[in-house]
C-alpha cells in the first residue's frame, strides 16, 4: 500500500509539473508572438507573467529584457538581462545576454548624452552620459569575447564602441582646450584691461598734478606781481618826516648858543652907536 501511494503522489507531481511547464511555455509562446508583431509592452507583461510562474528560468527574463530595449527603456532592459544571466547555465547563451546589454548601452550612448534612459541605466552619477554609455558598451562586448570568441558580431560592436568613445574623447580634449585657451585669452584681456585703466588713471594722475602745478606757479608768479606793485607804490608815497626827539640837555646848548649869539648882537649895536662917524661932502 505505502509504495502504490508513493507512486500515485509522484506521478501526480509530475503531472503538475508537466502542466506548469506547458503554461509556462504557451505564455512565453504568446509574449514571442506579440513581440514579433512589435506590441512590446504587451510581450513584456507576457515575460513577467511566465517569470512569475516560472521564476528560475532565465527565457522569460531575457526576452522581457528585449523587450524592454525595443521600448527604450534602457533600465528595466538591464535590469532584466542581469536577472537573466544570474539564471543562465552555459557560457553561450550568457554571452548572448551581455551581448544584448551591451547593445543597450550603445544604443543609449549613440542617443546622446541628454538621453534619459542612460541616466537611468548610469544612475545619473556620471559626469558625461554619452561617454559612460560607451565604456559600459565595451565592457559587455568584452565579457561576451571572452565566454564566446568567435562572436564575430560582439567583436564588430566592440571595435564600433571604441573608436566612438576615443572620438568623443578627442572632441572633449578640443573642447577642453579651446576653453582654457578661451579662459587663458579672458585672463589676459582682463589683465590687458586693467593694465589699460592703471594706465590711464596714471596719466589721468599725472595731468592733473600738472595742472596743478601749474596753477600753483601762477599763484605764485600773482603772489609776487602784487607784492612788487604794493612795494613800488609804497615807494612812491611821500615819506613823513620822522619826529627829531629832542633830549633836555640838547635843548639847554641850543638855548644858550642863542642868548650868546643875541648878547654879541646887542653888543655891535651898542658899539655902533657910541662911535664917531666921518661924513664927507660931496662937491
Amino acid at each position: 500500500m505505502k509504495l502504490r501511494k508513493m507512486v500515485i503522489t509522484v506521478a501526480l507531481s509530475i503531472l503538475a509539473a508537466g502542466a506548469h511547464a506547458q503554461s509556462y511555455r504557451s505564455t512565453v509562446n504568446d509574449g514571442n508572438d506579440l513581440y514579433h508583431n512589435k506590441q512590446y509592452d504587451r510581450a513584456r507583461e507576457k515575460y513577467e507573467q511566465a517569470a512569475i510562474e516560472e521564476p528560475e528560468r532565465p527565457e522569460s527574463f531575457f526576452n522581457a529584457g528585449n523587450a524592454a530595449y525595443r521600448n527604450n527603456d534602457i533600465k528595466a532592459a538591464l535590469d532584466k538581462y542581469e536577472k537573466a544571466g544570474l539564471r543562465v547555465k552555459d557560457k553561450q547563451t550568457l554571452a548572448r545576454t551581455l551581448y544584448n546589454a551591451g547593445n543597450t548601452f550603445l544604443n543609449a550612448a549613440e542617443k546622446g548624452e541628454e538621453n534619459p534612459a542612460l541616466k537611468q541605466a548610469a544612475g545619473e552619477e556620471a559626469g558625461n552620459l554619452q561617454m559612460e554609455g560607451y565604456k559600459q558598451a565595451i565592457e559587455m562586448y568584452k565579457k561576451a569575447l571572452k565566454l564566446d570568441p568567435n562572436d564575430q558580431d560582439a567583436r564588430y560592436n566592440l571595435t564600433y564602441a571604441r573608436k566612438k568613445l576615443e572620438d568623443l574623447q578627442k572632441q572633449q580634449q578640443n573642447q577642453n582646450k579651446d576653453q582654457n585657451k578661451d579662459k587663458k585669452d579672458q585672463k589676459q584681456d582682463k589683465q590687458k584691461d586693467q593694465k589699460n585703466q592703471d594706465k590711464n588713471k596714471q596719466e589721468e594722475q599725472q595731468k592733473k598734478d600738472k595742472q596743478d602745478q601749474e596753477k600753483q606757479k601762477q599763484q605764485n608768479q600773482k603772489d609776487n606781481e602784487q607784492k612788487d606793485k604794493a612795494k613800488q607804490d609804497q615807494q612812491q608815497q611821500p615819506q613823513p618826516q620822522k619826529e627829531q626827539n629832542m633830549s633836555k640837555q640838547q635843548a639847554e646848548q641850543i638855548l644858550r648858543a642863542l642868548q650868546r649869539d643875541e648878547k654879541e648882537l646887542q653888543k655891535k649895536k651898542r658899539q655902533q652907536q657910541g662911535r664917531r662917524i666921518n661924513v664927507e661932502k660931496d662937491w
